[in-house]
């Protein structure tokens, strides 16, 4: 028998201790009690099984790493969310192994990375983690267009403006995420140069270092703008621009979606005479020559699904550059800061959007031809303004986009 007891007039026993009046007692009926009997177990289950799942997490015994032929293991367990002996409740580590696959596939090491559990009879589990691994040597030969776009390039249909050339690249130097590149760049704008990075240089693994340098030379540059349009300048006869290069960059990694870099650079820059005919302020102070050392600094949060292709998540940037520091002659004396934000949705499984805003602010000091490009160079395109640039030293520009996917990732196995 079930009983129910009420309080006449709504009030607690309790605030009438003195009075004589006594809970009224009802006996429920059979159909009743079934009713909530059976509600009450039903809901005592649910509690149980939650509650035995939150008192009675996962401990991780061992990760096994399989596949990594070349990659060293802690380069792989680096970017792992979970470690060997954590103590994980079961929804939080399926949501830990599914982040840790997305920060091993970000770092371009592997095809595929596949997780599994191997649970024991007790309430430990071995992670077996299997990689496939990427061809990590690649002379990699190119042509390319020098103009800023194939609708531009395309009015003349030259092919002299080509560049062509081979990268010698080897990722995943030593195992260790390491990165060499040697260019050898001919045609149009010939170049020849190196760089190499390290990921970690401390026993922590989040301090990076990377550093290269390049010469680079032109029988053809742009001189002036003009109606927002490039005016150019050639001579077959001799290099109207020669440019050496080099810099040296410190990274650190904070988390897993964290990144600081803290660089400098040094760049000289040669022109012909011709180019200071055309255009007294390309360079400073009606000069040929202009030298300059930059130093700046770049934070990004990144917590995308896939950095090569994104289709969820997020990313942040911010930089500030100080071009020239007052020691070398005829050097600009210029300060900029940069911000960008890109952010991705999926709409459904197969519609994606994606939006992205960017801005750059620079100092009151007139900056020489030279360092004002804007809009319309590299990435920094607007739709439809193929042809036209715009030069200055602050911009906004936002992009969107829609995405449909014609064929989903399928995977075929040849072996």
């Amino acid at each position: 028998m079930v009983k129910l007891f009420f309080f006449e007039n709504g009030v607690n026993e309790r605030k009438h201790a003195h009075s004589k009046k006594q809970p009224i007692i009802f006996r429920i009926t059979i159909a009743a009690f079934l009713f909530f009997y059976g509600s009450l177990s039903s809901l005592t289950a649910q509690v149980t099984i939650l509650t035995d799942s939150l008192e009675k997490p996962i401990i991780i015994n061992h990760i096994i790493i399989t596949g990594n032929k070349t990659t060293k293991s802690y380069i792989i367990t680096r970017e792992l969310i979970f470690h060997e002996h954590d103590t994980i409740n079961k929804y939080v580590l399926e949501s830990a192994i599914q982040r840790s696959k997305e920060n091993l596939m970000n770092i371009g090491l592997f095809h595929f990375v596949e997780m599994e559990l191997i649970p024991d009879i007790q309430q430990t589990t071995d992670v077996h983690i299997h990689v496939s691994e990427r061809w990590y040597i690649w002379p990699i030969p190119f042509f390319e267009l020098v103009d800023r776009n194939f609708n531009e390039w395309w009015l003349t249909k030259d092919f002299s403006r080509t560049n062509y050339g081979i990268y010698l690249s080897h990722d995943n130097f030593r195992g260790r995420d390491e990165n060499l590149k040697v260019q050898i760049r001919l045609g149009y704008s010939q170049r020849l140069g190196f760089s190499y990075a390290i990921p970690y240089i401390n026993k922590k693994q989040n301090l990076g270092l990377s550093f290269g340098a390049y010469y680079s030379r032109n029988h053809e540059i742009a001189y002036n703008t003009f109606d927002n349009k490039l005016q150019f300048v050639k001579d077959e006869d001799i290099y109207v621009r020669k440019e050496y290069y080099g810099f040296a960059r410190i990274t650190k990694r904070q988390g897993y979606n964290n990144y600081y870099s803290l660089f400098t650079d040094y760049r000289k820059n040669n022109i012909a005479d011709t180019v200071v005919t055309l255009n007294k302020d390309y360079f400073i102070n009606n000069s040929t020559t202009q030298q300059q050392i930059s130093i700046g600094w770049t934070y990004r949060y990144d917590e995308r699904d896939y950095q090569p292709y994104a289709l969820k998540g997020h990313v942040f940037e911010f930089e500030v550059v100080k071009q020239g520091l007052g020691i070398l002659k005829n050097e600009p004396d210029l300060l900029s800061i940069s911000s960008s934000i890109r952010k991705y949705w999926e709409l459904t499984p197969r519609w994606h959007f994606a939006a992205m805003a960017r801005g750059k602010l620079s100092g009151l000091t007139e900056a020489p031809y030279y360092n004002q490009r804007a809009l319309g160079y590299g990435l920094e395109y607007m739709r439809g303004y193929e042809y036209y640039v715009i030069n200055g030293q602050n911009y906004l520009l936002f992009k969107s986009n829609l995405k449909f996917t014609l064929m989903p990732t399928k995977i075929i196995d040849v072996s």
